[in-house]
């Protein structure tokens, strides 16, 4: 099996813990970066309301959403646009980066702390992946060991 169908099989075994147990911790807290395309998806058609009340701010082309008060595209703790092709990267990814063979698992993460994709992530490491380890209030770390990586 290749890494790619590992992290989908981990991804895909997250659904119902996600919605029923963690109640999509990651969609209700922290920020989400968008592209000008990602926006009217993401925000429900609720873009200029968003802007109004600075739950989205726009900064150099791109734009920054406060999750403080849930994702617009949650509902009952399900993402509304989890199989849009557009979705952004993060939602696509979550909770498991991958940068060449460098993995990095989310902090805030509960199905991490809990260490439920275990096997996945020791599958992984097997096929030669390293995990890098996170601040869980800060990645600077894991960037600093990305950009070790590319030099």
């Amino acid at each position: 099996m290749d890494a790619e169908k590992i992290m989908e099989e981990a991804r895909n075994s997250l659904s119902q813990f996600c919605s029923e147990e963690c109640k999509a911790y990651c969609c209700r807290k922290g920020y989400l970066v968008l592209n000008p395309d990602q926006v009217e998806l993401v925000t429900q058609g609720r873009k200029e309301e968003l802007l109004k009340n600075k739950m989205l701010k726009e900064i150099k082309g791109k734009f920054s959403l406060n999750l403080s008060k849930d994702c617009p595209s949650l509902k009952d703790y399900q993402c509304s646009i989890h199989t849009h092709p557009n979705r952004p990267q993060a939602c696509k990814d979550f909770p498991i980066f991958v940068e060449k063979k460098w993995l990095k698992l989310s902090p805030r993460c509960l199905v991490i702390k809990m260490n439920k994709l275990y096997p996945y992530i020791h599958q992984l490491i097997k096929m030669g992946y390293t995990l890098a380890q996170s601040n869980p209030y800060s990645d600077s770390d894991f960037y600093k060991i990305i950009d070790q990586e590319k030099k």
